[in-house]
């Protein structure tokens, strides 16, 4: 999740197949202390659990659609900034306001590992194989990590104040980055070595998402336009018609044939603003949510076609689902 840009709120919904224009229900609610809310989460690719990284420091695992607490995991004293769960649900990884980052294994909840990178972690991001790990830094360069001997393989030669976003290729042969100076720069994924550049976008990019088949590459942020590029060359293959929001988020159904553009309000990112499900072939869209109170910051599509995201409330962590 993108926790310097999208700040506390989170939402679960569901999507069907049908209609372009969805209104949204709580359907359950998640039970967090209610003096630590959570503000971030975490879905399992399955669907099966919820990870919620809540105010008191630490981080809840609840299964669903059960609900039941399983676990609660702890960075030690420093306010969560990114979580982040393997493609397969086997690792949660966390990072701290004080560049602090741990790794447990589930369902066992034993820790893999644990390190310290300086300044505070803003984004997190495994390697389909879950042997790497990318993470980004409040105004630094991101960094490539091997976690089966824990050291770090390279930093990631941003030109100032760090990546808002990275993503590695479903094939696991490249890593992207969104940076900070505008450029989206995309990486070989096994050494960090730089092999692709795309300087054409002038505004700042906050969202990075390969498409399933790892052929295109695609980015949304502060422009307001979600843009597809080429992996292998960096170079721009189209474009999404430019919407009223800014573009924070990007997820890929499991068979490429949508994409989730999560959008935000730049006068405050509080401010209610649409979830748009985007079908690719056509370029056109296929579901609006959009509603006073919604204002999403993450999400999941399921194998069976459902996309998921979380709202958090005092005291609760809210699932929504749209009919």
């Amino acid at each position: 999740m993108k926790s310097r840009l999208l700040g506390t709120i989170c939402l679960i919904f569901v999507l069907p197949a049908g209609s372009l224009s969805q209104s949204l229900k709580v359907e359950k609610g998640l039970t967090v202390p209610p003096d630590a809310p959570a503000f971030l989460a975490a879905i399992s690719s399955k669907g099966d659990f919820i990870a919620g990284a809540c105010k008191d420091g630490r981080i809840r695992l609840w299964t669903y659609p059960g609900g039941e607490l399983r676990q609660v995991f702890d960075l030690q004293d420093q306010r969560i900034s990114a979580l982040q769960l393997s493609n397969d649900g086997t690792l949660l990884a966390a990072g701290g306001d004080r560049g602090g980052v741990k790794i447990w294994t589930i369902p066992s909840g034993k820790a893999k590992l644990a390190f310290t990178v300086g300044p505070a972690v803003t984004f997190l991001a495994f390697s389909p194989d879950r042997k790497l790990l990318a993470l980004a830094r409040y105004e630094a360069p991101a960094q490539l990590w091997d976690l089966d001997v824990g050291r770090v393989i390279t930093d990631l030669p941003g030109k100032f104040s760090g990546s808002e976003a990275l993503a590695f290729s479903p094939d696991g042969q490249r890593l992207a980055s969104a940076d900070a100076d505008t450029e989206i720069r995309i990486y070989e994924a096994q050494t960090g070595a730089l092999r692709a550049t795309n300087s054409d976008i002038l505004l700042e990019s906050f969202a990075i998402a390969f498409s399933p088949d790892s052929k295109s590459l695609y980015v949304g942020g502060a422009d307001k336009i979600i843009t597809a590029l080429d992996p292998q060359t960096g170079k721009i293959q189209r474009a999404f018609p430019k919407q009223a929001f800014l573009v924070g988020d990007i997820r890929f159904s499991h068979d490429g044939r949508y994409l989730c553009g999560i959008y935000l309000d730049e006068k405050s990112f509080k401010n209610p603003a649409p979830v748009l499900i985007w079908d690719v072939a056509a370029g056109t869209v296929r579901t609006n949510v959009s509603q006073p109170d919604f204002s999403p910051n993450g999400g999941e599509f399921l194998p069976d076609g459902r996309l998921l995201l979380t709202s958090s409330a005092t005291g609760k962590l809210q699932v929504w689902s749209v009919r």
